[in-house]
């Protein structure tokens, strides 16, 4: 409403320019047939011309009102707020370490003396080499109202907790070390599974041994941080925080954050060797 209504002005002052140039016009042609005489028609058109043209000269020093553009301004709330961190997703921190597994065919026997002739005929054992990826992050999709306070331009944003996302063998770091089976067994891939599984459970229990849930936690602050320093607030204090005890996984359900995840790069820590047997 307001641009048309700038427009119309607009368009107002431009005729009117039109007609005072018209009505000069005609004032100087009568003037150029009428000035050998000089009567007073002439004078008055004279004293048209100049008037014309004074006016002409205040429109052309005048400067345009300038058409105010429409500007929409975004009222921050909580709500939006929230809104926009949960684009955000997802903000994670991963790391991809190796651990060794050996696991042992079940051939437990009350008979002691007759244990090495059964692992001989019966026995099986698997030495691995296991490379695991241990991902951890804020899913904020789960962040809510209740959890940003604002006041002017400072915000307090406390995070969802840091849990972890993922965790998956990386097949690149995995290689069966040694096999020996006995005369009459044969190869049991549910040897391989165990190992598999012990290998991702030693890995998570030493990510998180190692800090990797406080340093995702921290990750997604700063980025939050960012977020909302973008929203126009100049005072930004986030709070990660931790899951109860034992309520430190998450499964993704996600299928494109999860190739997402998987196609980021991660650091390859130290060795963690660990012998299980079952």
């Amino acid at each position: 409403m307001n641009r048309w209504l700038a427009g119309a002005r607009s368009a107002l002052r431009v005729a009117g320019l039109y007609v005072v140039l018209v009505v000069a016009a005609v004032a100087l042609f009568y003037l150029a047939i009428n000035l050998v005489d000089a009567r007073l028609p002439a004078l008055l058109a004279a004293t048209v011309v100049f008037l014309c043209l004074v006016l002409l000269f205040v429109a052309a020093r005048r400067q345009p009102e300038s058409a105010q553009p429409d500007v929409a301004t975004t009222l921050l709330t909580p709500t939006v707020v929230v809104n926009e961190v949960r684009a955000a997703a997802l903000v994670t921190h991963s790391q991809i370490g190796a651990v060794t597994i050996k696991k042992e065919r079940d051939t437990s026997s009350p008979h002691a003396l007759i244990k090495p002739l059964r692992d001989k005929f019966l026995g099986e054992e698997l030495v691995m080499d296991v490379g695991v990826r241990v991902v951890a992050g804020v899913n904020l999709k789960h962040l809510r109202e209740e959890d940003v306070r604002m006041a002017g331009k400072a915000v307090e944003i406390t995070l969802p907790p840091t849990k972890v996302l993922m965790v998956y063998v990386d097949e690149a770091l995995t290689r069966l070390v040694s096999h020996r089976a006995g005369w009459f067994t044969g190869r049991d891939i549910r040897l391989m599974d165990a190992a598999r599984r012990e290998a991702m459970e030693a890995l998570v229990n030493a990510a998180i041994e190692r800090d990797l849930l406080d340093k995702a936690g921290q990750q997604a602050a700063a980025t939050i941080s960012a977020l909302a320093r973008g929203l126009g607030f100049e005072q930004v204090t986030v709070h990660p925080t931790m899951p109860p005890l034992g309520a430190h996984f998450e499964e993704l359900q996600d299928p494109a954050l999860i190739a997402r995840i998987k196609a980021e790069s991660a650091p390859l820590l130290a060795r963690e060797d660990q012998a299980g047997d079952s």
